[in-house]
């Protein structure tokens, strides 16, 4: 540390309270646009070191988000009555409409609400964009991109441009609104084809290619100015369940993850990556008791002696299934910060960070956790803010008048149409059915893309496919169906079949819902032709019986227009 720098950090730890020094370890959650008191008191007795934004919910409990968490435990360990002026709101209504100047003012008068009431600490905005339907910002023209395995497909110079260059109009785009700061640089090394929380979100099974391209994204969200972190440590790659709903093990050997898993972060910590986000897994031959977000052995073992990682290290969503399968909250924010933990993601807008953060201001004053950890992990992520700007005014309030600058960029545009349109692949065509006739009635059975339903506007909106296709010919019809294509979707398809000629199906991976193979083999069994159109290449969603396959791995409307170009070969 230069002098000022560890001065400067080190005059902030003296003067705080155990109060705000715990309240530094927190990362409160505040989605939507619509601030209550409570979201201000929050802010105010907690003192968060930043707030988790996004657009997917009006707020974010158990209830709201039930694909979050497992439900059966957080009955009793998460769901809260709602109290005072919280946003006690339906679960169905999407958040409001609005303009990209109005969010950044809602952000404004947050952050401007944290200097105010801890000793001048500005909290940091995150969110996730992992490309595909992965994008917690979607309105006013905001740009999707592909995911990370889609670039990497790419191929060549052309990957690897594309793996910096689009970390970098992701971050060109919500740095203006008040974002600082990504979950999204994943760096699993997908071993596990059937690794159902993964997949494309990785960028390759070979660690050789994921490391590469891995230090292309950070140099990326770097040139830009925004904090990421890597994820999701010591590897999620060999995963074979999901821990949102429950506590993944992972049961490979030491050396493998020391040689697969853990070769991308030595690279990043080289190249000088500031966080890294730890797993909700369990490594049983590395410590078979806890999993590595609550593991002193991998969290400060690995990840700070081992590897000599100097950055701030955050937790993964603390309410997951993973964790509250087996621990209460508030047990669980002690023992990750024993663990090495330095900010605890804690995204559930509900009642229980009522009862997390006085047992961890008890746990520092009755010495559970020691004073000494707890001032070195306020100590970690006060100096990723002091790198990043924060406390020379450039990080806090920003002007609203320019909140759509990236968003409005034209290489922001020309980065996301190019690499959107160069991800899509024809990856099998056995019988030839491509290009696709015109003068035959072909069906189009096209599930709802997740951000097309929130975006809904005349450029992106649910049954976009079918738009794009009605541009090459009239003789195209749409049955409009859930992702997870429930029997009323099934029964609507039914009472059309004999209309169609050949059929177009989407079969769309989402991780939280999953995937319809068993519709799209019952509609492979009525034997006419029929051509998929999915996002992942993996056995959920691709099997080999299926002839004629298209992966579009963007949800960008221009990744749209350019399948239905593919189907029709114009």
């Amino acid at each position: 540390m230069a002098a000022s720098r560890q001065d400067f950090i080190e005059d902030l730890i003296d003067r705080m309270t155990v109060e705000q020094k715990v309240g530094q370890c927190l990362v409160l959650g505040f989605v939507s646009t619509i601030i209550s008191p409570e979201t201000i008191r929050k802010i105010r007795q907690y003192h968060p070191c930043g707030l988790a934004g996004g657009l997917k919910w009006r707020i974010r409990t158990a209830i709201h988000d039930p694909g979050g968490t497992n439900v059966e435990y957080a009955r009793t360990r998460m769901i809260r009555t709602m109290r005072g002026s919280n946003r006690d709101f339906l679960t169905t209504i999407p958040c409001p409409t609005f303009r990209n100047e109005e969010y950044c003012a809602v952000i404004n008068r947050l952050k401007a609400a944290s200097v105010e009431s801890s000793l001048g600490v500005p909290l940091y905005l995150s969110f996730d964009d992992e490309g595909d339907q992965s994008a917690e910002y979607y309105r006013d023209g905001y740009r999707f991109m592909p995911s990370y395995w889609g670039i990497a497909g790419i191929g060549g110079g052309a990957a690897e441009r594309f793996a910096h260059d689009v970390p970098w109009a992701i971050a060109r785009q919500t740095l203006p609104l008040g974002f600082d700061w990504t979950y999204s640089l994943c760096v699993d090394v997908n071993t596990n084809e059937r690794n159902p929380e993964i997949g494309t979100r990785s960028w390759s099974a070979d660690p050789a290619v994921v490391t590469k391209m891995a230090l292309r994204a950070f140099a990326g969200y770097s040139d830009a100015g925004m904090i990421c972190s890597a994820k999701h440590f010591p590897g999620r790659g060999a995963s074979v369940s999901d821990s949102h709903r429950g506590l993944p093990i992972i049961d490979i050997s030491a050396s493998e993850l020391r040689q697969v898993h853990l070769a991308p972060y030595r690279a990043l910590f080289a190249a000088g990556v500031p966080s890294v986000m730890t797993a909700h897994s369990l490594y049983p031959q590395i410590d078979p008791e806890y999993p590595a977000t609550l593991s002193r052995k991998i969290t400060t073992g690995i990840l700070k002696e081992e590897l000599g990682f100097a950055g701030s290290v955050i937790l993964d969503e603390i309410t997951m299934g993973g964790i509250i399968e087996r621990f209460d909250v508030p047990a669980a924010c002690i023992l990750a910060m024993n663990a090495g933990g330095d900010q605890i993601l804690f995204r559930d807008e509900g009642g229980v960070i009522d009862e997390a953060f006085p047992a961890m201001v008890k746990a520092v004053k009755d010495g559970t956790i020691p004073r000494s950890r707890i001032d070195d992990a306020v100590r970690r992520t006060l100096g990723v803010k002091y790198d990043y700007g924060f406390f020379s005014g450039t990080r806090t309030i920003r002007d609203e008048t320019r909140a759509s600058e990236g968003i409005r960029d034209g290489r922001v545009a020309e980065i996301s149409i190019e690499s959107g349109n160069r991800a899509v692949k024809v990856i099998r065509d056995e019988r030839g059915l491509l290009p696709l006739p015109t003068d035959r009635f072909i069906l189009l059975v096209e599930q709802v893309n997740p951000l097309h339903e929130f975006c809904n506007t005349q450029q992106c909106h649910p049954s976009l496919l079918w738009d794009k296709c009605l541009e090459h010919s009239d003789n195209v019809g749409v049955v409009e169906c859930t992702l997870h294509y429930v029997e009323a979707d099934r029964q609507r398809v039914r009472a059309r079949k004999d209309q169609a000629d050949l059929f177009i199906v989407t079969n769309y991976y989402n991780r939280r819902v999953g995937f319809g193979n068993e519709f799209v083999k019952e509609i492979h069994s009525w034997g006419k032709p029929v051509v998929v159109v999915t996002n992942n290449p993996f056995p959920f969603t691709v099997q080999p019986d299926y002839g004629t396959v298209v992966i579009n791995y963007s949800s960008s409307p221009e990744s749209y227009a350019e399948v239905a170009r593919r189907l029709f070969g114009d």
